[in-house]
């Protein structure tokens, strides 16, 4: 096991940085996730980790040692690509076994290791099978135990899972997941899904335009995010937004005047522009609501929840969660958000407003209301 210590990080390839002033420290042992939209330089900071990629500015150190001009090979690093890159001529035991055999180890130690791999992954009957005979899941393994013979001190792994199908995919997840925990290694897992992400992650780190956003456990940037990017990138089905404008009262207000938050009320500056942002998870439906009616549109049957969507005269649009057998709205409805569970945006830089709300006594009577009738 090795902790990772990242200092000042940027990259560029001649043009806008791909990778900026990223810091990040990661415990020996951890089981981190990189999540982010495609091009926001995720994979790159794992190949300058791994020394794939020619590191720019800053530092990165592995078990306090600096890594600066250290070649992939003595970095104690394995990672596992997007792409097997299996050798198609050798068997599953060659394959797994080829890094030892590179590295001079003697015959009779490379094939009990390779032994001792394929148990873990359950790849004993498909050792002298070619990757032609392979299923995607089963390549995957292959290209995990070619990592795991090496015993690295460092598990990196660069969208592992996006070649397989759905069932595939939560089985990798669980395999993975077990894996480290039986070997312990620090592993560092790269992807733009957030359901891998949030269910794997012992720490979150969240990347936007090569910097991070976030770091933190997954309910944590689930239940708290630090930004706007964040809140709406993190959590199905995303998180709804309205724009608002803090009064001399200190209520939200948004357009036409009406309060999506009633009852609250804001330590900020009169004129302020927020986001408030609730998931759908959250909004309530209240038929006293002076806000706009929304028209449900489409609806989605997810099998234990129905996702209504719907939109108002002026665009603004919502989800609404019903649980199976809940009824669900066929008429158009107006929404409020409860204090309790509102976050909110500056709209000049998407930074999360502080301090949080205020609930009034009759915020605090209506979610009573609601939850004894409920």
């Amino acid at each position: 096991m090795a902790g990772i210590r990242i200092e000042g990080l940027s990259k560029d390839f001649g043009g806008p940085a791909v990778v900026s002033d990223v810091d990040l420290s990661i415990a020996s042992g951890d089981f981190v996730v990189i999540l982010g939209p495609s091009g926001c330089g995720k994979s790159t900071l794992l190949r300058m980790i791994a020394g794939l990629e020619e590191q720019g500015a800053g530092k990165i150190e592995i078990d306090g040692e600096p890594m600066e001009g250290v070649p992939p090979g003595r970095r104690g690093c394995a990672m596992v690509f997007q792409n097997y890159a299996l050798y198609p001529h050798m068997s599953v035991a060659g394959n797994i076994g080829y890094a030892l055999k590179v590295a001079g180890v003697p015959r009779a130690e490379r094939e009990a290791r390779v032994r001792e791999v394929a148990a873990m992954l359950e790849l004993e009957p498909l050792l002298e099978r070619r990757p032609h005979q392979l299923s995607g899941g089963q390549r995957q393994r292959v290209a995990m135990g070619r990592a795991m013979v090496r015993r690295p001190r460092v598990f990196l792994f660069d969208e592992p899972l996006s070649n397989l199908d759905a069932r595939l995919r939560l089985q990798m997840r669980l395999e993975i997941k077990r894996l480290h925990r039986a070997l312990g290694a620090t592993s560092i897992f790269v992807t733009h899904d957030q359901l891998e992400a949030m269910t794997m992650a012992d720490r979150l780190v969240v990347m936007e335009g090569g910097r991070i956003r976030q770091v933190g456990a997954p309910g944590e940037v689930w239940r708290r995010p630090a930004s706007r990017f964040v809140a709406g990138f993190v959590g199905t089905p995303p998180m709804i937004f309205f724009p608002a404008r803090i009064d001399r009262e200190g209520r939200a207000r948004a357009a036409g005047g009406w309060e999506p938050c009633p009852g609250a009320r804001w330590r900020l500056p009169e004129g302020a522009a927020l986001e408030l942002g609730v998931r759908p998870q959250d909004i309530a439906a209240d038929p006293s609501s002076p806000g706009p009616r929304f028209a449900p549109d489409l609806a989605e049957d997810m099998g234990a929840e129905l996702h209504i969507h719907a939109r108002a005269p002026g665009g603004e649009a919502v989800t609404l969660i019903r649980r199976a057998g809940e009824a669900a709205p066929s008429a158009p409805f107006a929404v409020r958000i409860p204090a309790a569970h509102v976050h909110a945006f500056r709209a000049e830089d998407g930074a999360r407003a502080e301090p949080e709300p205020v609930a009034t006594e009759s915020e605090t009577q209506w979610r009573e209301t609601r939850s004894s009738s409920t």
